[in-house]
């Protein structure tokens, strides 16, 4: 079915909105409900009717279901206060109001149905990016779990494929092939070596449930589709109290598993090539080294690395937003400072979001730099706006809670900290920064010794500046000790300086100079 309105077609047999023929990409529920309200433009559709469809009668909120309006409307160009094309009735729900030409089409294939889904719930791209690129990425099918209960759960083994299939295609390094395709081997004992070549997969996940005595059990592992090595396998025994919110929560927490460690074993593959065989996307796999390291030796690099990928790909949205943090290191640790860094830094975020707007990673990192430039409101917005894109990073999730701390909105930092670190086992030790922010906040000065041991991060002066502080507060004599360290890493060092550019809230700044002072500083 094709539906034409103004300059837009929706496609749901190739699952594309095109907009003066270009594909202009979105989330598979914003998609959806963009689909079902035009299938139904004669009559005004209730909240209730647009959740039984889109979100197959699960329970969401109502902030969710304004939420997905909204990227509805920004995406058909629409707002709020034009109504356009979605039109709120004010307590009764909302209507398609564009006028509306709709064409039927021949079926496509099932071939052609899942590479178009897989498209359309992958990556999101547009045609301006290459091929070649695209295809860089890890390609990844998710298998319809088994089900291995008793009786008639069939519906939940197949909800909790698709939840996992939904959730992943919200990273933007993997490219996931869609329900159509992989459902067609539903019960099938296909070998490895065919699905990959019938899906062009190089990772497949495969698993199984199992519901018994008011406990449910999912298995999952990843497979390597060309050698058949394991690469990561979990069970998850659960009480099965709501067995929706168990599958939300086993959901995440493979989504974001699978999502890390294909990325980890992209970027090992692209650190063996040589400087003559990367592409863009193996410069931005090799630059993200810095961004778990900051190490000013990698900072360099990753500026060189980034700057060739942005040349190489005008279109590449994460390119564009990864090279914004690196710009923005210059003035956040004074990292190979060149002019203006955060005129740089704003200007590559903000081509980042115009690239591509279902990029969390790209709205994280304009709200950053928002933040660097004392604008909270901005901030938030683009948090939240990156959080709704993609609330299964911990990468998104763990930036966003360290400047929520930072900016004194410590409870919100620590949550979103802890909820990227269950995410991430594996994490790296600035993930707990937000823990020593709000500990230090609540004068847990204890506390804060503690999450600086667990930052391990003995040649970053923020590490000592905040123990420094601690120790000064509690009256301890290595405070002093602490002070000296961070003269060592940084001789110019201003603590008042430091804390203003961190966008510090007046109360916390004194805090922490306080601390700083009874630790011997004269600043």
């Amino acid at each position: 079915m094709l539906y034409r309105f103004g300059d837009f077609e929706v496609d749901t047999d190739r699952f594309e909105l095109r907009h003066q023929g270009r594909v202009r990409p979105v989330e598979p529920l914003v998609f959806d409900l963009i689909c079902f309200l035009a299938a139904n433009a004669t009559r005004v559709l209730p909240r209730e009717e647009i959740v039984d469809h889109v979100w197959r009668g699960r329970i969401v909120s109502d902030a969710t279901i304004s939420s997905c309006i909204k990227s509805a409307r920004r995406a058909l160009g629409d707002s709020g206060d034009s109504q356009s094309y979605i039109r709120t009735v004010r307590g009764r729900g909302f209507q398609f109001v564009g006028e509306i030409v709709i064409e039927t089409k021949p079926l496509p294939s099932q071939q052609e149905k899942g590479e178009a889904r897989s498209k359309a719930e992958g990556d999101g791209e547009s045609p301006s990016r290459p091929l070649a690129l695209a295809t860089e990425k890890p390609v990844l099918a998710v298998l319809p779990f088994e089900n291995l209960s008793a009786g008639v759960d069939e519906y939940f083994a197949d909800g909790l494929t698709e939840d996992i299939i939904t959730n992943l295609s919200r990273f933007r390094d993997l490219l996931v092939i869609g329900r159509t395709s992989t459902f067609q081997f539903k019960g099938q004992a296909a070998s490895l070596r065919e699905l990959s070549a019938k899906l062009s997969a190089g990772y497949v996940v495969e698993g199984s449930v199992r519901r018994a005595a008011g406990r449910v059990r999912i298995s999952a592992r990843l497979v390597d589709a060309a050698t058949g090595v394991h690469l990561w396998a979990e069970n998850y025994d659960r009480e099965m109290e709501d067995i929706f919110a168990v599958q939300d929560e086993v959901t995440r927490r493979i989504a974001a598993t699978l999502g890390v460690k294909i990325q980890d074993v992209a970027t090992q593959r692209a650190l063996v090539k040589s400087p003559a065989e990367l592409g863009a996307y193996d410069c931005v796999l090799r630059a993200r080294r810095y961004t778990s390291m900051l190490s000013e030796e990698l900072h360099a690099e990753a500026r060189d690395l980034l700057e060739q990928a942005v040349a190489e790909d005008p279109n590449y949205a994460e390119a564009h937003a990864l090279l914004a943090n690196v710009y923005l290191a210059e003035h956040r640790f004074d990292a190979n400072p060149r002019p203006d860094p955060i005129g740089r830094a704003l200007r590559l975020a903000q081509a980042a979001v115009r690239l591509d707007p279902q990029d969390a990673y790209a709205h994280c990192w304009l709200g950053i730099v928002h933040f660097f430039r004392r604008e909270n409101d901005k901030f938030e917005a683009e948090a939240e706006r990156a959080l709704a894109l993609n609330p299964n990073d911990p990468e998104t999730l763990a930036d966003i809670g360290h400047y929520y701390a930072f900016m004194g909105a410590f409870q919100r930092g620590v949550e979103l900290s802890e909820r990227a670190r269950q995410l991430n086992p594996l994490h790296p030790g600035w993930y707990y920064f937000s823990s020593v922010r709000y500990h230090f906040d609540r004068r847990d000065y204890e506390a804060v010794l503690a999450d600086l041991e667990r930052v391990a991060m003995p040649h970053f002066y923020w590490s000592h500046l905040l123990r420094a502080a601690a120790l000064g507060q509690l009256g301890r004599p290595e405070a002093g000790a602490a002070l000296a360290r961070i003269r060592e890493l940084k001789p110019d060092f201003s603590a008042r300086a430091e804390l203003e550019k961190w966008n510090a809230a007046p109360q916390d700044l004194a805090h922490i100079m306080e601390g700083l002072g009874k630790a011997g500083l004269n600043d």
